[in-house]
């Protein structure tokens, strides 16, 4: 993901998934699990294998989190090289599983779970906020590279990685992607993912809203990243494109999709979270790595405010929102200014830079 410049009709909101509020680990939503230190151990002893990789057998499938579809075997998890008659992401997905690039240096693994047909039907496992994601990155393995995801799967697994997760905010930017290994290099409209930014403050999505001035980059830095993909969007959701999303920028949002954490941006120039050798840099511009990717649901409240459940009055799937036809956001309460990125923020996870 470069830094930070900054249908069919969706599946019905789910029901209260059981377990709602409680990320990995079982602990309330608003009181994260414990922290091991720096990265430490998993604290929840649950084993979840790894996907099964179903691109080329354009069926429904679901990922660890459970739906109605078939899975089938997994494929080679190895990064390749680019070969030349790359059309557009079906050519990409159809002869790489796990993407491609020029030299073949990506994590294969990490793009094989990007890439997953994840069912549309299935109801989330988890339940988050934004900075129960930021808590969650304390307990990613210390050994995690940037190219040894696989290595550590069981790890992540229990972590709640793969698993179908939520997370309820305010949208506070959508962007593309751009050129990234997971889809071949292509550049192309339909052919890359949308970076979507979640945070977690009405008055700040409200700034976000009114374009102008806009958000700071360090108001952008604070919005966790959920994604579309181009394959999982042309099989599930056709009527899914940026301008659609983009709409709804400001909103209360609903995002359900497969939880991912992207070790391609565990670094202290990307990552607000890291607790690497220095700390975050100044100019990070992302929370933490932890991801929902792909998205396989996304609701926009069409009222002043919703129910954080996904569940009632005013949610609306994103190909049916209609921002002329919305009623005004609430109003929110005044917020303190944003820190600069990597400062601690008011609220903050302890340890969270």
């Amino acid at each position: 993901m470069p830094p930070q410049e900054p249908s069919t009709a969706s599946a019905p909101p789910p029901s209260t998934p059981a377990g709602a509020g409680a990320p990995p680990g079982g602990a309330a939503a608003s009181q994260p699990a414990k922290p091991a230190a720096r990265k430490g151990t998993a604290a929840r002893a649950m084993s979840v294998a790894p996907l099964a990789l179903a691109v080329l057998a354009q069926v429904g499938v679901i990922g660890h989190g459970g739906g109605t579809g078939a899975t089938v075997a997994s494929t080679s998890t190895q990064a390749a090289k680019c070969g030349t008659g790359i059309a557009d992401y079906q050519a990409c997905h159809d002869r790489y599983p796990t993407g491609c690039s020029a030299a073949g240096g990506y994590d294969g693994y990490l793009n094989s779970l990007k890439n997953e047909l994840v069912d549309p039907a299935g109801d989330p496992q988890h339940v988050f906020h934004v900075p129960d994601l930021v808590e969650l990155e304390k307990q990613v393995p210390a050994e995690l590279t940037k190219i040894n995801h696989e290595t550590l799967k069981d790890q992540m697994g229990a972590l709640g990685e793969g698993e179908v997760a939520s997370l309820n905010g305010y949208l506070y930017y959508a962007k593309k992607g751009g050129a990234e290994s997971s889809n071949c290099l292509l550049d192309g409209a339909d052919d890359i993912d949308f970076h979507i930014g979640i945070g977690s403050d009405a008055g700040t999505g409200a700034r976000a809203q009114a374009k102008s001035p806009g958000l700071s980059s360090a108001e952008r830095s604070q919005a966790v990243i959920v994604e579309m993909t181009p394959h999982w969007r042309a099989k599930y959701e056709p009527g899914w494109n940026l301008a659609e999303v983009q709409k709804a920028v400001g909103r209360q949002v609903y995002v359900v999709g497969q939880l991912l954490a992207d070790n391609e941006h565990d670094d202290a120039k990307d990552d607000c979270a890291y607790n690497g050798t220095g700390g975050p840099g100044p100019h990070c511009w992302r929370p933490t790595i932890w991801e929902l990717h792909p998205v396989t649901r996304f609701l926009v409240c069409a009222a002043p405010s919703c129910q954080e459940s996904g569940v009632g009055p005013g949610w609306t799937p994103l190909e049916s929102f209609d921002p002329t036809k919305a009623s005004p956001v609430a109003a929110p309460s005044p917020v303190a200014a944003p820190n600069a990125p990597g400062a601690a923020s008011p609220g903050a996870p302890a340890g969270h830079r």
